[in-house]
């Protein structure tokens, strides 16, 4: 795709936010 390490950095997010998805509404913890 566009860079290995964004496609990297992507995966990340999305497993992130799996995990928050399963949690309780939960404020992002940092900034956006």
């Amino acid at each position: 795709l566009l860079n290995p390490n964004v496609e990297f950095n992507l995966e990340g997010l999305d497993e992130e936010k799996e995990v928050r998805d399963g949690r309780i509404a939960t404020p992002p913890e940092g900034g956006n």
